[in-house]
């Protein structure tokens, strides 16, 4: 049970990325040339040293603003990158989940680590596999992805896929603002149950 809700809290990162992610026309290549923010995830010695790759051009389109900064980007995308088999793949996997390469939510070890983590488990055509159907996957700390079980992993990154297989059916002004309609639609029964007892005790 513990492994499934975590593996389900990667799954929901990826969908709250995908809903989060600015339409195309929005994103420019100039954001290559912005300041990035505080970093939050933890960078170490090894990250910083890790080696660059540059940006595709498609990959950079999706990066707002505020979002990067080239160099520890760039590291990410190299970390990314050599999970596939081509840079196309790559490419599909970072448009679906662009938290995989922010500097601010990810690191080139989580990259490396989780994805030789996913090769022990499941071979190296099966873990990329995964990879792509759930690239979210590559944001797990290595030591806990390791724990994790393998069926729990597969099974998670077919129910992500399955999840953005409904979210690209949806109309692009509502997807944007799926997370308010959520929680409108979770916030209503518990308002209308705490009007019903009206100040009594009753539980929800």
């Amino acid at each position: 049970m513990r492994s499934d809700l975590t593996l389900l809290l990667v799954t929901m990162g990826a969908a709250a990325a995908a809903l989060r992610t600015p339409p195309l026309a929005m994103r420019t290549v100039a954001a290559l040339r912005t300041p990035a923010p505080a970093m939050m995830a933890e960078w170490k010695p090894a990250d910083m040293a890790a080696k660059r790759q540059r940006i595709p051009e498609e990959v950079a389109d999706l990066l707002t603003d505020f979002e990067m900064d080239v160099a520890t980007t760039e590291q990410l995308w190299a970390a990314l990158r050599s999970c596939f088999d081509s840079e196309d793949e790559a490419i599909s996997a970072a448009m679906r989940n662009t938290g995989t390469i922010l500097p601010y939510l990810n690191s080139p070890t989580n990259i490396y680590g989780s994805f030789e983590v996913l090769e022990e488990m499941l071979g190296t055509e099966a873990a990329r596999d995964v990879c792509s159907k759930n690239p979210g996957i590559l944001q797990c700390n290595p030591s806990t992805l390791a724990r994790e079980n393998p069926d729990s992993i597969v099974s998670t990154a077919n129910t992500v896929e399955k999840i953005e297989g409904v979210l690209g059916s949806i109309p692009p002004a509502l997807r944007q603002n799926l997370d308010k309609v959520a929680f409108v639609l979770l916030a209503l029964p518990i308002a209308k149950r705490l009007s019903d007892c009206a100040g009594a005790t009753c539980g929800l």
